[in-house]
């Protein structure tokens, strides 16, 4: 198993999936890929107004927005990235932008990743009926190679 990807959107579930990661890369030597996604289709309306002006573009803004949410998940993964490499595991981080499990899978894909480790909150019977759009479970209905959920 040589590359084990691990989704990190800042949860307790996606640390719990690192620490888990972090296992598995160490008993098989693998690398861990840690991705945060940048979901562009969530721009509340007001925050967009806010960075409107004159001069600028809707694409504009939303381009500035994306940006300021990028660097907000470099500052997230940065206490993550540095646990992974004080384990002496070899490991990189990658940033994308888009719908969550479409970039997951497509990562993982082009990575050739061998498992995707990913986080999910623990649901009652009832919420997981409600959850059925989730994105642990279109990554796990749609990804290529072995996915597994922690919680």
């Amino acid at each position: 198993m040589s590359k084990i990807l691990v989704p990190h959107d800042g949860s307790e579930a996606s640390d719990k999936a690192l620490d888990k990661a972090i296992e598995f890369a160490k008993a098989l030597g693998s690398e861990i890929i840690l991705l945060n996604v940048v979901d562009d289709r969530f721009v509340p309306p007001s925050t967009t107004l806010a960075f409107l002006s004159e001069k600028s573009s809707l694409e504009d803004a939303k381009t500035q927005i994306v940006r300021l949410l990028k660097q907000a998940a470099e500052g997230m993964l940065k206490d993550r990235i540095q646990k992974v490499t004080n384990q002496g595991i070899k490991m990189r981080h990658i940033l994308a932008v888009g719908s969550p499990a479409e970039e997951i899978v497509a990562i993982a894909d082009n990575e050739k990743a061998s498992l995707i480790i990913m986080g999910s909150r623990r649901l009652s019977t009832k919420e997981k009926i409600k959850a059925l759009g989730s994105v642990a479970r279109r990554v796990s209905e749609t990804s290529s190679i072995p996915v597994m959920i922690v919680n």
